[in-house]
């Protein structure tokens, strides 16, 4: 969970922004554990992207706005600041892929769940549980690493 306050926040203009949009400068992160960043920008955009943190469980059924939205994925990973550790501890894993609406069996439930599925750039696969899942799926990729950024982590 992240808190904002106002006496943080950044006259901007607008039309930069948005209606009702908001920039601060500083946010804090209330709650630890991971965080997944996005690097997102406008399609056919070549202007500079935004940086976007979020919860990274919260965040991840939010996904699906890039399979058929105006915006794209440029670049994703997760920096894990779980627990209590000390900063020196906290990581960042660059992330090849990340895969929306697939489904997997969860024995606990007893049932399929719709999760995201990521994939690190060292191989390291985990997933995010939304809901209880209908059926099976594979679900459809969001974001993958540009080739040459995993032939560089193989």
């Amino acid at each position: 969970m992240f808190l904002i306050q106002d006496e943080n926040r950044l006259p901007i203009p607008s039309a930069l922004a948005g209606d009702g949009a908001g920039v601060w400068a500083v946010m804090e992160q209330w709650t630890p554990g991971d965080l997944l960043v996005l690097r997102v920008s406008e399609k056919r955009a070549r202007g500079l992207p935004r940086i976007v943190w979020m919860d990274l469980n919260r965040g991840a059924a939010s996904l699906e706005q890039f399979l058929d939205g105006t915006e794209v994925l440029r670049g994703a990973a997760v920096v894990s600041t779980g627990g209590a550790r000390q900063s020196e501890n906290w990581y960042l894993d660059p992330l090849r892929e990340i895969r929306v609406g697939a489904s997997e069996y969860s024995e606990t439930h007893e049932a399929f769940l719709v999760v995201t599925h990521f994939t690190t750039t060292a191989g390291r696969k985990f997933s995010v549980p939304h809901r209880f899942a209908t059926r099976y799926a594979r679900g459809r990729r969001v974001w993958q690493a540009p080739r040459i950024a995993r032939e560089c982590d193989d």
